[in-house]
């Protein structure tokens, strides 16, 4: 497809009286050759996907949100959303993006090296997040622009770089300090564009949650405030977005869960002196759940260098990149570590140091159902009162791309055939 994208980038200046300082929007002024007609967009009910970042599945029945209780009754819940491995941010926004696994879209951990790039990604370099080279798969605003809708994106791993030669037609750069006001606010504006300008997919993400939980475990009153602080902006900001565009289909995930993390429950990779010789050889990232160990040069040997830490590893295991357990799908790209240390169910792990939240995620998300989210859906494609089986949140992609009446001419690891009971 040819996109003739015009010389113009125009910067919104949105939100609230005393939010001046959000002036990070981005709207592309486009032509495109496959852009459907108003007679075509009057049968297309767009999607709003929203992503409540680290709601593990069983927050709505442990705190009782009024709203996202009455909306997952209602609509279309699923039993839990099952993240791919490993159970991080960044890894699950894009395998719900792309349909893909966290090892074929290339984003593997918050924190990695990419030895294809001989460059390091991390959540908080705002270069390589914007870096089109680190993505290897086509996120859902990119499908969605290629045939012919608009999309806008309000904060989702991914959507600030341009993927695939797409970008949204309307985005933002992520400002993790922007009320949530602002947010809606964005939101609803974009939906009340003239129907030619109007985004058909959309997407809002929320942090509070997670980090609550980060800071002060899973049973804490900060998770709780900060689930009930998002239940009533989610109330009172769909409500109006309904209002403005009647036909909305709503989907409410997040990345995944969060499980307490014992302090007693934690140990160190290198253990001597022969094991720490590893750290001049090895680039190290991560700690906790998981740490992976990127050779730099060719001159050690990585099946000794495992089988030295597994005989005195007690609650890990340390695998080489082909060899991770088959049902993570987490072996053989080259940006998996070459060799993965990865934690028993709620263990903590590091290679020299420890510094240890009051929860955390990433861990397997077949021992327990900890690292599960949430699937809550509700509009014109959704049954009602309908609660479905687990579903990985890979299928999500393909679900999408079938609301929206458009074809999946990409290579997946989803299938919309796991999922498409949800819809009537």
């Amino acid at each position: 497809m040819l996109r003739i994208i015009l010389p113009i980038l125009v910067l919104l200046i949105s939100c609230t009286k005393n939010d001046s300082e959000f002036k990070n929007s981005y709207h592309i002024e486009e032509k495109n050759p496959n852009a459907a007609s108003v007679e075509e967009l009057q049968n297309i009910n767009p999607v709003l996907l929203i992503s409540l970042d680290g709601y593990r599945h069983d927050y709505t029945k442990k705190y009782s949100p009024k709203f996202l209780s009455q909306f997952a009754k209602s609509g279309t819940q699923l039993k839990s959303l099952i993240p791919a491995y490993p159970t991080k941010t960044f890894p699950n926004h894009l395998s719900i993006a792309t349909g893909r696994y966290p090892m074929n879209h290339g984003i593997v951990a918050n924190h990695f090296y990419a030895p294809d790039l001989n460059q390091s990604y991390s959540l908080r370099d705002r270069k390589a997040v914007k870096n089109s080279d680190f993505y290897l798969a086509t996120p859902i605003w990119s499908a969605v622009e290629e045939q012919g809708l608009r999309s806008a994106t309000l904060f989702w791993p991914g959507s600030e770089a341009e993927i695939s030669g797409q970008r949204p037609s309307y985005w933002y750069d992520y400002i993790h300090t922007m009320p949530h006001e602002a947010r809606t606010k964005q939101i609803i504006e974009w939906l009340k564009l003239p129907q030619k300008e109007r985004p058909y997919f959309t997407t809002l993400y929320f942090p509070d949650v997670d980090s609550a939980g980060h800071h002060y475990g899973t049973n804490s009153k900060e998770v709780k405030e900060a689930i009930l602080k998002v239940d009533k902006t989610l109330e009172s900001f769909i409500a109006t977005a309904r209002k403005i565009v009647p036909n909305l289909n709503i989907i409410i995930v997040s990345d995944h869960g969060m499980k307490d993390v014992d302090e007693n429950k934690k140990e160190l990779i290198l253990k001597n002196e022969e094991l720490l010789s590893m750290k001049e050889d090895y680039r190290i990232y991560g700690s906790g759940p998981i740490v992976q160990f990127y050779l730099k040069e060719n001159k050690r040997n990585i099946s000794q260098d495992i089988s030295s830490i597994n005989k005195l590893a007690q609650n890990f295991k340390c695998f080489d990149k082909d060899s991770t357990p088959e049902k993570l799908h987490f072996r053989s790209s080259p940006r998996v570590g070459n060799f993965a240390c990865i934690a028993q169910d709620g263990y903590w792990i590091a290679a020299t140091e420890f510094k240890m939240p009051k929860a955390s995620h990433g861990w397997d998300q077949y021992s327990d159902m900890d690292m599960h989210g949430i699937f809550y859906a509700s509009g014109p494609d959704f049954k009602e009162s309908y609660l479905g089986e687990s579903k990985e949140n890979i299928h999500i992609f393909p679900l999408i791309l079938r609301i929206l009446g458009l074809e999946n001419q990409y290579t997946i690891d989803g299938n919309l055939e796991k999922i498409k009971e949800v819809l009537k």
